[in-house]
């Protein structure tokens, strides 16, 4: 079994001051502890020309 966690950026891993709080690293590192995979993910869109 594959496991992995995927986090939007802003707005849900880092707080309103663009920051990544003491809790979340917390859990984010008690998750990769455990084996799990954590992946950045964006609804941003980048063109390509």
């Amino acid at each position: 079994m594959y496991k992995l966690i995927a986090i939007d950026v802003d707005g849900t891993l880092l707080n309103s001051n663009g920051e990544v709080t003491k809790n979340t690293k917390i859990a984010l590192n008690k998750a990769i502890n455990q084996g799990i995979e954590i992946v950045l993910a964006s609804r941003k869109n980048y063109r390509v020309n």
